[in-house]
């Protein structure tokens, strides 16, 4: 399939939709329009594989556009998260346009820049990063979306204010105190502790 990236990523999205039983369509059209490239830096880009990498031909984002892992650090093993795992457990939070999201864990912002397009202007996203290059990372590929803010901080401990809902995509034994006490009435909570990511 030889598309353009925007048409990948329409077409990724749709793919999304299907493989995570997605049913929210603003969360299919935040995946197809959140430029997954620019959260993983220049290309070519490493997938990994089991225990080792393949490489993608050259720096064209099409190559990038499918239910894969893509390695943001590939020394210390760390990628941006599987899309259909992801796109399943914000799916399950029932984001609604306006409301106050927290992200734990968010790596380079990916999945807080999908964040904040399902909550929209008037929503806000708090996307908390305990690696400080990540963090700066997040902060300067996030800065289009006025309705996000950065915390270089550890998600665990720090205050994150009352929540409607609040992903955590960070290793965790079991929910902190912090982020039950941060939830509004009806707030909802996402654990992802996925050996995938």
């Amino acid at each position: 399939m030889n598309l353009n990236p925007n048409a990948a990523r329409r077409s990724y999205a749709e793919e999304l939709k299907y493989v995570a039983h997605i049913k929210s369509d603003a969360l299919v059209r935040a995946f197809a329009k959140v430029p997954w490239e620019k959260f993983l830096g220049p290309g070519p880009w490493r997938i990994p594989w089991g225990q080792e990498h393949w490489t993608t031909e050259d720096d064209n984002p099409k190559h990038i556009y499918h239910n894969v892992l893509v390695a943001i650090d590939p020394v210390r093993h760390l990628n941006n998260g599987e899309p259909g795992f992801l796109a399943f457990l914000i799916d399950a939070l029932e984001i609604k346009a306006g409301e106050r999201v927290a992200h734990i864990g968010c790596g380079t912002g990916y999945y807080s820049a999908i964040l904040a397009e399902v909550v929209g202007k008037k929503g806000r996203v708090i996307a908390v990063e305990i690696d400080q290059k990540l963090a700066a990372r997040a902060k300067r590929n996030l800065s289009p979306w006025r309705q996000v803010s950065v915390m270089a901080a550890d998600g665990s401990s720090c205050g994150i204010g009352t929540v409607d809902a609040l992903l955590i995509n960070a290793g965790a034994t079991h929910p902190a105190a912090i982020w039950l006490n941060a939830l509004a009435p009806g707030g909802r909570l996402i654990p992802s502790n996925d050996h995938r990511q």
